[in-house]
């Protein structure tokens, strides 16, 4: 069995995940983005993250990204904006809560590591590409499957992030 095989059979059975990495380049990893959205996949992806920054001395930031509300055509325009905004200002609300609740555990169990969060809106997908763009991240860290993807192994949005992502992409579950 080739060496690179064996590692990702080890890294799977020990962590759970799969790494998609890109070894045309040398990987030293000081930066560590985790995609959280209050999922079972992405507590995991958390706790995945916190081990390996601790160990490696990584600094992180937590991202989660509220996703457009889509509601049908209705014809009644007025209405329908105003649904769609009190929709996303409580799903803003929600997920601010979900970054709270994940930085507060992170810094009890980790009081030395250096974490941000941020939130931010739009398609999560292209939100976690152009964060890890613009931030230099080394790692993303995000769960499988998120609170939309119940049908599939591997979530849309976390294959669209491992094709896009300027950086390695670490996927548990």
């Amino acid at each position: 069995m080739d060496a690179t095989i064996e590692t990702a059979e080890r890294t799977k059975q020990i962590y759970h995940c799969f790494f998609f990495i890109d070894y045309s380049r040398e990987i030293m990893i000081k930066k560590i983005l985790v995609a959280i959205d209050g999922s079972e996949a992405s507590k995991h992806a958390l706790d995945f993250a916190v081990n390996l920054a601790e160990q490696i001395s990584a600094e992180m930031q937590l991202l989660t990204v509220v996703p457009p509300v889509l509601l049908p055509s209705l014809g009644l325009y007025k209405v329908r904006s105003k649904a769609i905004r009190e929709c996303t200002d409580e799903m803003e609300t929600i997920f601010w809560e979900i970054l709270a609740k994940a930085q507060s555990e992170v810094e009890k169990r980790s009081p030395k590591l250096k974490i941000s969060t941020k939130l931010k809106m739009g398609e999560p997908h292209k939100q976690i590409v152009q964060i890890a763009k613009l931030g230099n991240f080394d790692l993303i860290v995000m769960g499988s499957r998120g609170l939309g993807s119940r049908f599939t192994a591997l979530g849309s949005v976390s294959s669209r992030v491992i094709d896009e992502a300027p950086c390695p992409v670490a996927v548990t579950r």
